[in-house]
């Protein structure tokens, strides 16, 4: 396929499959990191709370699904190849929430206004690309790197799943698709969820999406030349 198509194309056709899910999730499923917030704190509703749930662990159903019949290998992924910081998250994922609450929007859900016209939307997509540049590899990066120095794993990629396998002896796949299955069981515990079709829908495509993802890119790396 990779012949036919070239590598580029196809890497952009995954990339516009999922694309086009998390968007449609977004306008018409009303997935939204914030919002979901939102709607606990203040609505009192766990809904969209609930279709997080049931997104991630579909992706993860989905992902060691693929791993199961060798068509992905996790142990390759640059997520799960560095250590786990703890205060890297933290501190992290503290910015990115203060910073989602002044803004108005997770930067998903500012990618989906973008796209139909919001061009308070645009300045926010605008400003979060230019500071994730300049915090990866831009005039940065080297605070980044002296506060939270990358240190990659000794042998056991630093997933839960890979954890825990390495402890019990038992295949990592199974393991991972046991995990998302309880978090899809969590999400559908509630009848808030299970009465709305279309939140599950949405919810499952946002998973797909991520499988989908993976899938595409581990085709792409295979095919290369060793």
């Amino acid at each position: 396929m990779l012949d036919a198509w070239g590598e580029a194309n196809f890497v952009a056709a995954v990339g516009l499959f999922g694309g086009v899910l998390l968007g449609l999730a977004a306008r018409l499923g009303r997935f939204c990191t914030l919002g979901a917030i939102e709607d606990f704190l203040y609505g009192g509703s766990d809904l969209r709370l609930r279709m997080w749930a049931l997104a991630i662990g579909s992706a993860v159903v989905g992902s060691f699904g693929l791993m199961a019949f060798g068509l992905f290998d996790p142990g390759n992924s640059f997520y799960i190849a560095q250590q786990w910081s703890p205060v890297a998250s933290i501190v992290g994922g503290g910015l990115f929430g203060y910073g989602m609450a002044l803004a108005g929007s997770c930067g998903y859900g500012a990618i989906a206004r973008l796209g139909g016209g919001d061009l308070r939307s645009f300045v926010i997509v605008l400003v979060m690309g230019i500071s994730a540049y300049v915090t990866l590899s831009g005039p940065l990066a080297w605070i980044r790197v002296a506060l939270f120095p990358p240190t990659p794993t000794a042998q056991v990629p630093a997933g839960i799943a890979h954890t825990i396998g390495d402890m019990s002896g038992l295949p990592v796949s199974g393991i991972g698709i046991l995990l998302g299955a309880l978090l899809i069981v969590l999400a559908l515990k509630a009848n808030t969820l299970r009465s709305d079709r279309s939140a599950m829908f949405w919810a499952v495509a946002v998973g797909l999406a991520a499988t989908s993802a993976w899938a595409g890119m581990q085709y792409v790396s295979d095919d290369r030349p060793k």
